[in-house]
């Protein structure tokens, strides 16, 4: 203590704190050990709350993935199906002709009229051979309905992180 704060002391105060240091001394460790374990508390509060928030956070994003993973799977075996493909088969064959009918009435080249005759004979000849064949294979065979088939996507492999480059390795 400096000499002014001395002089401003009580000099009744100033006895009683030196006649009782021990019972002072002992108060404020008191006060500050009751102040640890408060703080201690609060810590391990605020360290099982987190771990709690933490393992809901992770079990809400793995039901979201398990439902994001049936979606997918529901729209990929929708386009499998058997009787959709059947159908974007048809819709590909009617746009090709869609497109070859196109071809043939606007005033375009002899050349690409040629062009897109010669693909509808090859488009004909390719039919008629696929015809051919699956009439041969079958004679012997059942019938050869189209079948479903069941395809898992494979998981994603854990990319490994990538080294950071600074910017002096890009410039």
């Amino acid at each position: 203590m400096s000499k002014d704060d001395k002089k401003r002391m009580d000099p009744e105060l100033e006895k009683f704190l030196r006649e009782n240091k021990e019972m002072v001394m002992r108060l404020l460790r008191e006060e500050k050990e009751m102040a640890e374990d408060l703080l201690k508390e609060e810590k391990e509060f605020f360290k099982d709350t987190f771990e709690k928030e933490a393992a809901k956070a992770e079990e809400f994003a793995e039901k979201k993935k398990d439902k994001a993973k049936e979606t997918a799977q529901g729209v990929f075996n929708a386009f499998t199906d058997p009787e959709v493909q059947k159908h974007l088969m048809a819709m590909g064959l009617e746009f090709m002709m869609t497109v070859n009918a196109l071809i043939s009435a606007m005033p375009l080249p002899d050349t690409v009229k040629d062009m897109a005759e010669k693909a509808k004979e090859a488009r004909k000849s390719a039919a008629e051979d696929h015809s051919k064949t699956n009439a041969e294979q079958s004679k012997g065979a059942k019938s050869s309905a189209p079948e479903k088939i069941k395809i898992e996507p494979v998981p994603k492999k854990k990319a490994t992180p990538k080294a950071k480059t600074s910017s002096k390795d890009e410039e």
